[in-house]
């Protein structure tokens, strides 16, 4: 069964995403939730698939075993290509969960990622006003579970931290996980799992699924 969209959240992205505007945000019942510890923030609900729970790595890789003794946070912030998620992911309160316990997966965009967005939503990204929206948009990311390519079988679905949906599509030696392909997968991490990303994951309608 599919989630019910976060209909609210998913408005507020599009707004974004279309008119750029710099009007301040109506206050909002539940703002302390906004406040809460940042081991707080990921939300653990829903549907996702089954995960591996062994590192797939080469032994005799001394790069893969430092990376496998590293958090997702580490492996992302030594990455240079992944500067902007690395920078909104502490900026929106994210970083600290992602250097947890886990296990995580992590679609991180990449740098030509983030550049490709209409300037209405990238110009506002580090914008305070929209630190919740941004936030939501981070959050679809990140997946509880810790999934490598080979636990991601064509047309599963998998829920995302923000509550939405990605469809996976597998064809030849590609991988997309709803509009984006995953440029290097398979990142392995002490808490997780790291694919790096083409597109920058903006939540849609799921029925669209």
């Amino acid at each position: 069964m599919k989630a019910i969209p976060n209909v609210l959240t998913l408005f507020g992205l599009v707004m974004l995403l279309i008119t750029g505007c710099n009007q301040s945000k109506d206050s909002q019942t539940g703002n302390d939730a906004a406040k809460q510890e940042e081991a707080d923030v990921l939300q653990h609900d829903g549907f996702v698939e089954s995960q591996a729970l062994t590192a797939r790595q080469n032994p005799g890789s001394s790069q893969a075993a430092r990376e496998t003794s590293r958090s997702l946070l580490d492996n992302i912030a030594s990455n240079s290509d992944l500067s902007t998620f690395n920078s909104l992911l502490s900026k929106a309160g994210l970083a600290k969960s992602l250097s947890g316990t886990g296990p995580y997966t992590v679609l991180a965009p990449t740098e030509a990622a983030f550049q490709e967005l209409p300037d209405s939503l990238r110009n506002n990204l580090e914008n305070p006003a929209y630190h919740e929206l941004v936030q939501q948009l981070l959050n679809n990311h990140i997946i509880a579970g810790k999934l490598t390519t080979s636990d991601l079988q064509d047309g599963a679905i998998l829920k995302t931290a923000a509550g939405h949906q990605l469809k996976v599509a597998k064809r030849d030696d590609k991988v997309q996980v709803g509009n984006a392909i995953l440029e290097k997968p398979d990142g392995m991490c002490s808490n997780g799992v790291l694919h790096t990303i083409n597109k920058v994951l903006v939540p849609v309608d799921e029925t669209a699924l």
